[in-house]
Protein backbone atom coordinates (compact mmCIF):
# COMPACT_ATOMS: atom_id res chain seq x y z
CA UNK A 1 0.00 0.00 0.00
CA UNK A 2 2.81 2.43 1.07
CA UNK A 3 4.50 0.87 -2.31
CA UNK A 4 1.88 1.99 -4.10
CA UNK A 5 1.65 5.55 -2.67
CA UNK A 6 5.11 6.48 -2.97
CA UNK A 7 5.28 4.80 -7.03
CA UNK A 8 2.24 7.23 -7.98
CA UNK A 9 4.36 10.23 -6.52
CA UNK A 10 7.17 9.60 -8.34
CA UNK A 11 5.67 9.16 -12.06
CA UNK A 12 3.70 12.42 -10.89
CA UNK A 13 7.31 13.81 -10.46
CA UNK A 14 8.68 12.82 -13.44
CA UNK A 15 5.62 13.95 -16.07
CA UNK A 16 5.88 17.46 -14.32
CA UNK A 17 9.85 17.10 -15.05
CA UNK A 18 8.94 16.71 -18.68
CA UNK A 19 5.92 19.40 -18.66
CA UNK A 20 9.05 21.82 -17.40
CA UNK A 21 11.46 20.66 -19.89
CA UNK A 22 9.20 21.15 -22.63
CA UNK A 23 7.99 24.53 -21.97
CA UNK A 24 11.42 25.11 -21.91
CA UNK A 25 11.68 24.78 -26.15
CA UNK A 26 8.77 27.08 -26.69
CA UNK A 27 9.79 30.39 -28.35
CA UNK A 28 7.97 33.47 -26.28
CA UNK A 29 5.91 34.89 -28.39
CA UNK A 30 6.53 38.81 -29.14
CA UNK A 31 3.49 41.06 -28.08
CA UNK A 32 5.05 44.54 -28.66
CA UNK A 33 3.02 44.98 -31.57
CA UNK A 34 4.05 42.08 -33.97
CA UNK A 35 0.85 40.57 -34.62
CA UNK A 36 1.26 39.77 -38.68
CA UNK A 37 2.93 35.82 -37.28
CA UNK A 38 6.11 37.40 -37.79
CA UNK A 39 6.01 39.53 -40.87
CA UNK A 40 6.65 42.72 -38.69
CA UNK A 41 5.73 45.87 -37.22
CA UNK A 42 2.88 47.28 -40.04
CA UNK A 43 3.08 51.03 -38.51
CA UNK A 44 6.62 51.43 -39.58
CA UNK A 45 6.62 50.12 -43.48
CA UNK A 46 10.06 50.64 -45.05
CA UNK A 47 8.51 50.90 -48.08
CA UNK A 48 4.97 53.22 -47.34
CA UNK A 49 2.23 52.96 -49.76
CA UNK A 50 -0.03 55.95 -50.04
CA UNK A 51 -2.86 57.22 -52.14
CA UNK A 52 -6.48 58.13 -52.48
CA UNK A 53 -6.24 57.11 -56.02
CA UNK A 54 -6.34 53.25 -55.26
CA UNK A 55 -9.26 51.98 -55.82
CA UNK A 56 -9.74 49.04 -53.65
CA UNK A 57 -6.95 47.86 -50.75
CA UNK A 58 -6.12 44.33 -50.57
CA UNK A 59 -8.07 42.15 -48.58
CA UNK A 60 -5.53 40.70 -47.05
CA UNK A 61 -2.07 42.23 -46.20
CA UNK A 62 0.67 41.52 -48.35
CA UNK A 63 2.84 38.69 -47.43
CA UNK A 64 6.43 38.31 -48.41
CA UNK A 65 7.17 38.10 -51.77
CA UNK A 66 3.59 38.99 -52.73
CA UNK A 67 3.29 40.52 -56.11
CA UNK A 68 1.42 44.38 -55.61
CA UNK A 69 0.01 45.74 -58.89
CA UNK A 70 -0.37 49.53 -58.72
CA UNK A 71 -1.71 52.01 -61.54
CA UNK A 72 0.74 54.53 -62.59
CA UNK A 73 -1.18 57.35 -60.95
CA UNK A 74 -0.42 55.89 -57.94
CA UNK A 75 3.32 56.27 -58.78
CA UNK A 76 3.09 59.85 -59.93
CA UNK A 77 1.64 60.79 -56.30
CA UNK A 78 4.90 62.94 -54.28
CA UNK A 79 6.05 60.77 -51.29
CA UNK A 80 8.91 61.97 -49.08
CA UNK A 81 12.05 60.57 -49.56
CA UNK A 82 14.54 58.79 -48.20
CA UNK A 83 15.18 55.10 -47.76
CA UNK A 84 11.69 52.97 -48.70
CA UNK A 85 10.66 56.23 -51.18
CA UNK A 86 8.67 55.28 -53.71
CA UNK A 87 10.36 56.54 -57.27
CA UNK A 88 7.88 59.17 -59.35
CA UNK A 89 7.57 58.15 -62.90
CA UNK A 90 4.56 59.70 -65.38
CA UNK A 91 5.69 56.22 -67.79
CA UNK A 92 5.21 53.19 -67.13
CA UNK A 93 8.48 50.72 -65.48
CA UNK A 94 9.69 48.47 -68.03
CA UNK A 95 11.05 46.14 -65.78
CA UNK A 96 9.35 44.82 -62.43
CA UNK A 97 10.69 46.68 -59.35
CA UNK A 98 11.83 44.90 -56.66
CA UNK A 99 10.59 45.78 -52.71
CA UNK A 100 12.55 45.50 -49.50
CA UNK A 101 9.98 42.87 -48.62
CA UNK A 102 11.20 40.64 -51.72
CA UNK A 103 7.63 41.26 -53.05
CA UNK A 104 7.37 43.39 -56.62
CA UNK A 105 5.30 45.94 -57.17
CA UNK A 106 4.18 46.00 -61.32
CA UNK A 107 3.37 49.35 -62.21
CA UNK A 108 0.24 49.71 -64.70
CA UNK A 109 -1.29 52.33 -66.85
CA UNK A 110 -4.64 53.96 -65.04
CA UNK A 111 -7.59 52.37 -67.26
CA UNK A 112 -9.31 54.42 -68.55
CA UNK A 113 -7.30 57.16 -68.62
CA UNK A 114 -7.22 59.21 -71.93
CA UNK A 115 -4.32 59.42 -74.17
CA UNK A 116 -3.68 63.13 -75.41
CA UNK A 117 -4.07 63.77 -79.51
CA UNK A 118 -1.97 66.46 -81.23
CA UNK A 119 -4.24 68.87 -82.74
CA UNK A 120 -3.39 69.77 -86.48
CA UNK A 121 -4.70 72.19 -88.76
CA UNK A 122 -5.40 71.09 -92.66
CA UNK A 123 -5.97 73.63 -95.05
CA UNK A 124 -7.91 72.99 -98.36
CA UNK A 125 -9.97 74.81 -101.40
CA UNK A 126 -11.82 77.75 -100.49
CA UNK A 127 -10.02 78.62 -96.50
CA UNK A 128 -9.19 81.77 -95.64
CA UNK A 129 -7.15 83.63 -93.66
CA UNK A 130 -3.84 83.90 -92.03
CA UNK A 131 -2.47 80.41 -92.59
CA UNK A 132 -3.23 80.31 -95.73
CA UNK A 133 -1.08 82.96 -96.24
CA UNK A 134 1.77 81.68 -94.80
CA UNK A 135 1.22 78.77 -96.64
CA UNK A 136 1.42 80.87 -99.90
CA UNK A 137 4.21 82.86 -98.77
CA UNK A 138 6.24 79.22 -98.35
CA UNK A 139 4.98 77.81 -101.49
CA UNK A 140 6.10 80.72 -103.35
CA UNK A 141 9.57 81.48 -101.63
CA UNK A 142 9.92 77.44 -102.85
CA UNK A 143 9.40 78.70 -106.29
CA UNK A 144 5.71 77.46 -106.67
CA UNK A 145 3.11 79.31 -108.84
CA UNK A 146 0.44 80.22 -106.48
CA UNK A 147 -0.76 83.59 -108.05
CA UNK A 148 -1.18 86.14 -105.39
CA UNK A 149 -0.59 86.14 -101.60
CA UNK A 150 -3.75 86.62 -100.43
CA UNK A 151 -4.64 84.50 -97.74
CA UNK A 152 -7.20 82.83 -100.04
CA UNK A 153 -7.00 78.96 -101.06
CA UNK A 154 -8.32 79.01 -104.32
CA UNK A 155 -7.58 76.84 -107.79
CA UNK A 156 -3.98 78.28 -108.02
CA UNK A 157 -3.04 77.51 -104.69
CA UNK A 158 -4.69 74.02 -104.31
CA UNK A 159 -2.53 73.64 -108.24
CA UNK A 160 1.14 74.37 -105.95
CA UNK A 161 0.08 72.30 -103.38
CA UNK A 162 -0.68 69.42 -105.38
CA UNK A 163 2.62 70.38 -107.20
CA UNK A 164 4.44 70.64 -104.29
CA UNK A 165 3.06 67.07 -103.05
CA UNK A 166 4.08 64.99 -105.87
CA UNK A 167 7.50 66.49 -105.99
CA UNK A 168 7.95 65.77 -102.46
CA UNK A 169 6.40 61.92 -102.87
CA UNK A 170 3.10 62.81 -100.71
CA UNK A 171 -0.42 62.05 -101.56
CA UNK A 172 -1.34 64.89 -104.18
CA UNK A 173 -4.82 65.63 -103.49
CA UNK A 174 -4.21 69.39 -102.88
CA UNK A 175 -5.10 69.43 -99.11
CA UNK A 176 -2.21 70.85 -96.71
CA UNK A 177 -2.88 68.16 -93.86
CA UNK A 178 -0.32 67.46 -90.93
CA UNK A 179 1.75 65.79 -93.45
CA UNK A 180 2.10 68.21 -95.78
CA UNK A 181 3.09 71.17 -93.86
CA UNK A 182 5.72 69.62 -91.88
CA UNK A 183 7.16 68.76 -94.79
CA UNK A 184 6.44 71.82 -96.33
CA UNK A 185 8.02 73.83 -93.34
CA UNK A 186 11.00 71.26 -93.18
CA UNK A 187 14.68 71.91 -94.61
CA UNK A 188 14.14 69.12 -96.70
CA UNK A 189 11.47 70.67 -98.59
CA UNK A 190 11.97 69.92 -102.39
CA UNK A 191 11.28 73.59 -104.66
CA UNK A 192 9.94 72.43 -108.37
CA UNK A 193 11.62 70.35 -110.80
CA UNK A 194 13.46 72.70 -113.00
CA UNK A 195 11.84 73.71 -116.50
CA UNK A 196 14.93 73.58 -118.63
CA UNK A 197 15.26 76.72 -121.01
CA UNK A 198 14.69 75.38 -124.84
CA UNK A 199 17.64 76.20 -126.69
CA UNK A 200 16.69 78.06 -129.95
CA UNK A 201 17.06 75.11 -132.59
CA UNK A 202 19.25 76.57 -135.79
CA UNK A 203 17.34 76.52 -138.52
CA UNK A 204 19.36 76.61 -142.18
CA UNK A 205 20.29 79.90 -143.20
CA UNK A 206 18.19 80.57 -146.36
CA UNK A 207 19.83 82.03 -149.12
CA UNK A 208 19.76 85.63 -148.95
CA UNK A 209 20.20 88.48 -151.87
CA UNK A 210 22.48 90.71 -150.42
CA UNK A 211 20.01 93.18 -151.99
CA UNK A 212 16.94 92.14 -150.66
CA UNK A 213 15.79 94.01 -147.12
CA UNK A 214 12.67 92.93 -145.52
CA UNK A 215 10.68 95.58 -144.02
CA UNK A 216 7.10 97.24 -143.04
CA UNK A 217 5.10 96.32 -146.07
CA UNK A 218 6.92 93.10 -147.51
CA UNK A 219 5.19 89.95 -148.09
CA UNK A 220 5.94 86.54 -149.39
CA UNK A 221 7.38 83.12 -148.39
CA UNK A 222 10.82 84.58 -146.99
CA UNK A 223 8.66 86.85 -144.49
CA UNK A 224 6.41 83.92 -143.25
CA UNK A 225 9.94 81.87 -142.67
CA UNK A 226 11.33 85.12 -141.11
CA UNK A 227 8.02 85.25 -138.77
CA UNK A 228 8.23 81.58 -137.74
CA UNK A 229 11.60 81.83 -136.44
CA UNK A 230 10.66 85.11 -134.62
CA UNK A 231 7.82 83.01 -132.92
CA UNK A 232 10.00 80.12 -132.44
CA UNK A 233 12.40 82.72 -130.41
CA UNK A 234 9.71 84.32 -128.41
CA UNK A 235 9.85 88.01 -130.12
CA UNK A 236 6.28 87.11 -131.57
CA UNK A 237 2.90 85.27 -130.61
CA UNK A 238 0.33 84.10 -132.87
CA UNK A 239 0.83 82.51 -136.16
CA UNK A 240 2.61 83.41 -139.42
CA UNK A 241 0.96 85.52 -142.10
CA UNK A 242 3.84 85.93 -144.68
CA UNK A 243 2.37 90.11 -144.10
CA UNK A 244 5.19 92.23 -142.90
CA UNK A 245 3.00 94.65 -140.40
CA UNK A 246 3.90 96.68 -137.56
CA UNK A 247 3.96 93.72 -135.07
CA UNK A 248 6.56 91.94 -137.10
CA UNK A 249 8.60 95.39 -137.46
CA UNK A 250 8.30 95.64 -133.63
CA UNK A 251 9.34 92.00 -133.34
CA UNK A 252 12.75 92.65 -135.64
CA UNK A 253 13.07 95.83 -134.03
CA UNK A 254 13.27 94.10 -130.50
CA UNK A 255 15.60 90.93 -131.90
CA UNK A 256 18.25 93.53 -133.36
CA UNK A 257 18.62 95.08 -129.86
CA UNK A 258 19.58 91.86 -128.40
CA UNK A 259 21.39 90.36 -131.11
CA UNK A 260 22.77 92.82 -133.14
CA UNK A 261 24.14 96.91 -133.31
CA UNK A 262 22.11 98.07 -135.53
CA UNK A 263 17.82 97.94 -134.49
CA UNK A 264 16.32 99.24 -137.45
CA UNK A 265 13.28 96.90 -137.94
CA UNK A 266 14.32 96.39 -140.97
CA UNK A 267 15.67 92.55 -141.82
CA UNK A 268 18.78 92.43 -143.97
CA UNK A 269 21.37 90.17 -144.64
CA UNK A 270 23.41 90.62 -141.41
CA UNK A 271 20.06 90.22 -139.17
CA UNK A 272 18.37 87.57 -141.07
CA UNK A 273 21.98 85.47 -140.75
CA UNK A 274 21.96 85.88 -136.92
CA UNK A 275 17.86 84.88 -136.66
CA UNK A 276 18.83 81.62 -138.50
CA UNK A 277 22.00 80.21 -136.15
CA UNK A 278 22.18 78.66 -133.35
CA UNK A 279 23.31 81.43 -131.20
CA UNK A 280 20.68 83.79 -131.79
CA UNK A 281 19.11 84.78 -128.43
CA UNK A 282 15.81 84.33 -127.58
CA UNK A 283 13.08 86.60 -124.75
CA UNK A 284 10.62 85.74 -122.82
CA UNK A 285 8.53 89.38 -123.30
CA UNK A 286 7.20 89.36 -127.29
CA UNK A 287 6.72 92.44 -128.73
CA UNK A 288 3.45 91.58 -130.94
CA UNK A 289 0.78 89.38 -131.81
CA UNK A 290 -0.30 88.45 -135.80
CA UNK A 291 -2.18 86.01 -137.65
CA UNK A 292 -4.85 85.03 -134.72
CA UNK A 293 -5.71 86.73 -130.86
CA UNK A 294 -6.18 85.70 -127.64
CA UNK A 295 -9.52 84.89 -126.38
CA UNK A 296 -11.69 83.43 -123.36
CA UNK A 297 -11.65 80.13 -123.50
CA UNK A 298 -7.47 79.58 -123.33
CA UNK A 299 -6.08 77.77 -120.48
CA UNK A 300 -2.45 77.97 -118.66
CA UNK A 301 -0.93 80.16 -121.58
CA UNK A 302 2.11 81.99 -120.89
CA UNK A 303 1.02 84.46 -123.50
CA UNK A 304 -2.09 85.29 -121.28
CA UNK A 305 -0.14 85.44 -118.35
CA UNK A 306 1.32 88.34 -120.15
CA UNK A 307 -1.51 89.65 -120.94
CA UNK A 308 -3.01 89.45 -117.45
CA UNK A 309 0.25 91.41 -115.86
CA UNK A 310 0.52 93.84 -118.08
CA UNK A 311 -3.35 94.71 -117.52
CA UNK A 312 -2.86 94.30 -113.46
CA UNK A 313 -0.01 97.10 -113.90
CA UNK A 314 -2.41 98.97 -116.22
CA UNK A 315 -4.87 98.62 -112.94
CA UNK A 316 -7.78 97.05 -115.13
CA UNK A 317 -7.28 93.34 -113.81
CA UNK A 318 -7.37 92.38 -109.95
CA UNK A 319 -7.59 88.81 -110.30
CA UNK A 320 -4.52 85.84 -110.35
CA UNK A 321 -2.06 85.78 -113.20
CA UNK A 322 -3.02 82.00 -113.72
CA UNK A 323 -2.56 81.70 -118.09
CA UNK A 324 -6.23 81.37 -117.99
CA UNK A 325 -8.50 83.33 -120.06
CA UNK A 326 -11.86 83.74 -117.94
CA UNK A 327 -14.25 85.74 -117.08
CA UNK A 328 -12.75 88.42 -115.47
CA UNK A 329 -9.73 88.21 -117.98
CA UNK A 330 -12.46 88.88 -120.81
CA UNK A 331 -14.20 91.79 -118.62
CA UNK A 332 -10.93 93.43 -117.89
CA UNK A 333 -9.76 93.25 -121.61
CA UNK A 334 -13.27 95.09 -122.74
CA UNK A 335 -12.37 98.04 -119.94
CA UNK A 336 -9.27 98.13 -121.80
CA UNK A 337 -10.34 98.80 -124.97
CA UNK A 338 -13.48 100.78 -124.19
CA UNK A 339 -10.43 103.15 -122.44
CA UNK A 340 -8.22 103.19 -125.31
CA UNK A 341 -10.94 103.95 -127.96
CA UNK A 342 -10.40 100.25 -129.80
CA UNK A 343 -13.30 97.71 -130.15
CA UNK A 344 -14.75 96.53 -126.60
CA UNK A 345 -14.73 92.89 -128.23
CA UNK A 346 -12.56 91.25 -125.00
CA UNK A 347 -10.19 89.84 -127.27
CA UNK A 348 -6.48 90.06 -127.76
CA UNK A 349 -5.68 90.79 -130.78
CA UNK A 350 -2.82 92.56 -132.68
CA UNK A 351 -4.23 96.25 -132.24
CA UNK A 352 -5.22 95.65 -128.60
CA UNK A 353 -1.95 94.10 -127.77
CA UNK A 354 0.39 96.80 -129.67
CA UNK A 355 -2.03 99.42 -128.33
CA UNK A 356 -1.59 97.52 -125.04
CA UNK A 357 1.96 97.37 -124.70
CA UNK A 358 2.37 100.87 -126.19
CA UNK A 359 3.97 103.65 -123.96
CA UNK A 360 0.75 105.56 -124.87
CA UNK A 361 -1.64 102.86 -123.40
CA UNK A 362 -4.59 104.80 -120.84
CA UNK A 363 -5.31 103.31 -117.79
CA UNK A 364 -9.04 103.38 -116.05
CA UNK A 365 -10.66 107.01 -116.19
CA UNK A 366 -10.52 108.77 -113.32
CA UNK A 367 -12.67 111.69 -111.76
CA UNK A 368 -11.13 115.27 -111.35
CA UNK A 369 -9.22 115.81 -108.41
CA UNK A 370 -11.61 117.50 -106.08
CA UNK A 371 -10.47 120.37 -104.06
CA UNK A 372 -9.30 120.22 -100.16
CA UNK A 373 -12.77 121.63 -99.12
CA UNK A 374 -14.67 118.84 -101.14
CA UNK A 375 -16.10 115.43 -100.05
CA UNK A 376 -13.85 112.31 -101.16
CA UNK A 377 -13.97 111.58 -104.65
CA UNK A 378 -16.26 108.60 -105.82
CA UNK A 379 -13.92 105.75 -107.64
CA UNK A 380 -14.23 105.04 -110.76
CA UNK A 381 -17.23 103.32 -112.06
CA UNK A 382 -16.85 99.98 -113.39
CA UNK A 383 -17.33 99.70 -116.91
CA UNK A 384 -18.75 96.08 -117.61
CA UNK A 385 -20.32 93.44 -115.06
CA UNK A 386 -20.33 89.50 -116.03
CA UNK A 387 -23.16 87.55 -115.14
CA UNK A 388 -21.95 84.63 -112.82
CA UNK A 389 -24.31 81.41 -112.54
CA UNK A 390 -24.60 79.12 -109.21
CA UNK A 391 -21.87 76.36 -109.19
CA UNK A 392 -23.84 72.80 -110.99
CA UNK A 393 -22.48 70.95 -107.43
CA UNK A 394 -23.98 73.30 -105.17
CA UNK A 395 -20.47 74.79 -104.25
CA UNK A 396 -19.94 78.56 -103.69
CA UNK A 397 -18.79 80.51 -106.36
CA UNK A 398 -16.04 83.21 -105.57
CA UNK A 399 -17.82 86.57 -106.52
CA UNK A 400 -15.61 89.91 -106.46
CA UNK A 401 -15.73 93.35 -108.63
CA UNK A 402 -17.65 92.83 -111.70
CA UNK A 403 -19.69 89.74 -111.25
CA UNK A 404 -23.44 90.19 -111.46
CA UNK A 405 -26.55 87.76 -111.29
CA UNK A 406 -28.47 86.52 -108.44
CA UNK A 407 -25.59 85.21 -106.75
CA UNK A 408 -24.27 89.04 -106.40
CA UNK A 409 -27.61 89.79 -104.91
CA UNK A 410 -28.19 87.02 -102.61
CA UNK A 411 -24.94 87.84 -100.92
CA UNK A 412 -25.80 91.88 -100.89
CA UNK A 413 -29.13 91.00 -99.01
CA UNK A 414 -27.15 88.80 -96.64
CA UNK A 415 -24.61 91.42 -95.94
CA UNK A 416 -27.70 93.88 -95.44
CA UNK A 417 -29.05 92.20 -93.04
CA UNK A 418 -25.91 91.98 -91.01
CA UNK A 419 -25.66 95.71 -91.01
CA UNK A 420 -22.44 95.51 -93.41
CA UNK A 421 -24.29 96.88 -96.79
CA UNK A 422 -26.47 99.85 -96.69
CA UNK A 423 -26.75 100.46 -100.59
CA UNK A 424 -29.07 99.09 -102.67
CA UNK A 425 -29.28 95.17 -103.42
CA UNK A 426 -28.96 95.56 -107.38
CA UNK A 427 -27.26 92.59 -107.79
CA UNK A 428 -23.54 94.30 -109.55
CA UNK A 429 -20.60 93.64 -107.44
CA UNK A 430 -19.57 97.17 -107.34
CA UNK A 431 -17.17 99.46 -104.62
CA UNK A 432 -19.84 99.27 -102.19
CA UNK A 433 -19.79 95.97 -102.20
CA UNK A 434 -16.64 95.56 -102.02
CA UNK A 435 -16.25 97.79 -98.79
CA UNK A 436 -18.93 95.74 -97.17
CA UNK A 437 -17.22 92.33 -97.76
CA UNK A 438 -13.99 93.88 -96.69
CA UNK A 439 -15.65 95.11 -93.01
CA UNK A 440 -17.38 91.48 -92.99
CA UNK A 441 -13.69 90.02 -93.39
CA UNK A 442 -12.21 92.18 -90.92
CA UNK A 443 -14.82 91.72 -88.03
CA UNK A 444 -14.51 87.74 -89.04
CA UNK A 445 -10.55 87.53 -88.84
CA UNK A 446 -10.31 86.96 -92.62
CA UNK A 447 -7.98 88.34 -95.44
CA UNK A 448 -9.61 91.47 -95.82
CA UNK A 449 -9.44 91.56 -99.74
CA UNK A 450 -12.92 92.30 -100.73
CA UNK A 451 -13.29 89.34 -102.45
CA UNK A 452 -16.08 86.77 -101.42
CA UNK A 453 -14.95 83.38 -101.78
CA UNK A 454 -15.70 79.92 -100.17
CA UNK A 455 -14.70 80.76 -96.94
CA UNK A 456 -16.59 84.45 -96.58
CA UNK A 457 -19.76 83.03 -97.92
CA UNK A 458 -19.89 80.17 -95.81
CA UNK A 459 -19.32 82.48 -92.28
CA UNK A 460 -21.89 84.75 -94.21
CA UNK A 461 -24.56 82.72 -94.73
CA UNK A 462 -24.26 79.46 -92.17
CA UNK A 463 -22.34 80.68 -89.11
CA UNK A 464 -18.64 80.84 -87.98
CA UNK A 465 -15.95 78.22 -88.71
CA UNK A 466 -13.00 77.96 -86.78
CA UNK A 467 -10.54 79.31 -88.98
CA UNK A 468 -8.60 77.20 -91.80
CA UNK A 469 -11.82 75.33 -91.98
Amino acid sequence: MEWNKARKIALMAALLLVAVLLAACTATPDTTGNNQSGVGNQDIVPFPIRSPEVSAAPSATPTIGAVISLPSSVINQPTPGGWGSIITSAQPLVTPTATVWGGIIVITNTPGAPTPTPTSTVLKLGAEGPAVRALQQRLKALGYNIGTVDGDFGQTTEAAVKAFQDRNGLTADGIAGTATLNKLNSSSALPPRPTATPTPRPTPTPQVKPNVFLQNGSSGSDVRRMQERLIDLGYLLGSATGMYDSATEDAVFAFQRRNTSTPDGIAGPITLEKLYSSSARGTSTPAGIIGTSLQRGLKDSAAVRLIQSRLKELRFYAGSVDGDFGASTEAAVKAFQSANGLTPDGRVGGGTFNRLFGNDANGPTRTATPRPDQATPQPTKIPFYVNVTPNPQGQYVTLREGNSGTLVRNLQEALKKRGYFDLQVDGLYGFGTTAAVKAFQKDKGLSQDGVAGPATQRILFEGDYPAGS
